[in-house]
């Protein structure tokens, strides 16, 4: 229990626990055995030097993560000894002094690999080279950032077990699987994927936005799955957009062939088409005339507005500035176009919405965003 409690605690501290592990780390937080939900001033003070050493040298030097992050991760600490099992989610915590953003910095190379046996490996934080090894399956971390399985020697017993790698907000990756696809995983991402694909087929699950150029092997097929459906390729280049908070599922296809299967049917799609399955229908949609460049921009590090409304641009730019978004009085319905470089600060970002009098506030680490 206190190893699965430790790795959940490292998963809150990295800021990349699920939207499940959130509600559930809600409800336990106000359910515990102190006073006011909280524990009390010496018990914080008695715990506080165990949570800033698990909060490590990079997460330290950002002010951003005080009180009551601090006081939360005490908490847990606290309870570990109540035989309490618990999962813990992220609850960032906005400063109230004002922010410029031509201070908030865009996201860069971050990611959180879980091992099939629960350890832990912060990818921000890790040398280059071997990273750890699975039976005979080297995993490294490359000089260009990327993540990568190197097959040393092949075992005699079927493998078993699933890593996953998480990018939070602020945060993008790549991967290169066992069977030599690679994957570029944009920010709030999870993918999940057996660290050996099985004889028959390959796997992975998708949570968030994705890029794949899969290797061919016409004997194994690779599927994708989220929660709405499944992709099913044997060696192509295409794009997934699986965003819990957007309003469909996208599967964008540059090259070969992809089918895209759920409960009600599939599609069949060819290069520059793109399969929409929108919430809350069941019904798969091909648009044969999507624009392959603006679905692809984030792969190129481009921001790219074509026909966006706000709130649609402003869910990227959460994610990519690891910043909360609240609106405020009478929101425009203009719609936007426009590109901008993703190693922008926030401040040059917006300065295409200030055209159309969208004004911006930022405090900490939360933009509320106002019309006329």
């Amino acid at each position: 229990m206190e190893k699965n409690a430790k790795n959940l605690l490292d998963k809150y501290l990295a800021g990349i626990g699920t939207p499940e592990e959130n509600a559930v780390i809600e409800d336990w937080y106000h359910q515990l055995p102190f006073e006011n939900g909280s524990p009390d001033h010496h018990a914080i003070e008695n715990s506080k030097e165990e949570v800033w050493q698990r909060l490590g040298p990079r997460v330290k030097s950002s002010r951003m993560i005080i009180l009551k992050r601090v006081a939360i991760a005490a908490s847990i600490i606290l309870c570990l000894g109540m035989g309490l099992y618990f999962m813990v989610g992220r609850n960032s915590v906005p400063l109230t002094a004002k922010t410029e953003l031509k201070d908030i910095l865009p996201g860069g190379h971050k990611a959180i690999l879980t091992l099939a046996d629960g350890t832990i490996v912060n990818l921000d934080d890790a040398k280059n080279g071997e990273v750890a090894s699975q039976n005979g399956i080297v995993i490294r971390k490359a000089k260009n950032g990327q993540l990568e399985y190197v097959v040393k020697e092949i075992p005699n017993a079927p493998l078993t077990g699933s890593n996953s790698i998480a990018t939070p907000r602020g945060g993008q990756y790549q991967v290169s699987l066992p069977d030599g696809t690679r994957v570029w995983l944009n920010a709030a991402t999870t993918l999940k994927y057996p660290y050996a694909f099985a004889k028959n087929e390959r796997v992975v699950e998708l949570n968030g936005e994705a890029y794949f150029e899969v290797a061919k092997d016409h004997t194994r097929p690779f599927r994708v799955k989220t929660d709405a459906q499944t992709v099913e390729v044997l060696g192509t280049h295409f794009n997934i957009n699986a965003y819990a908070d957007e309003a469909a599922v996208k599967t964008t296809l540059l090259e070969g062939a992809v089918k895209v299967s759920n409960a009600s049917g599939s599609v069949n799609l060819h290069p520059g088409e793109q399969s929409r399955l929108n919430n809350g229908t069941a019904k798969l949609i091909v648009d044969q005339q999507v624009d392959i460049d603006k679905e692809m921009a984030w792969r190129n590090n481009i921001f790219s507005f074509d026909n966006d409304d706000l709130q649609t641009i402003m869910r990227q730019i959460s994610r990519w500035y690891d910043v909360d978004v609240v609106y405020e009085g009478k929101i425009t319905s203009e719609k936007y176009v426009g590109e901008i470089p993703k190693n922008s600060n926030l401040a040059e970002v917006f300065k295409i919405l200030e055209l159309n009098h969208v004004h911006i506030d930022a405090r900490g680490k939360v933009l509320t965003v106002s019309g006329n």
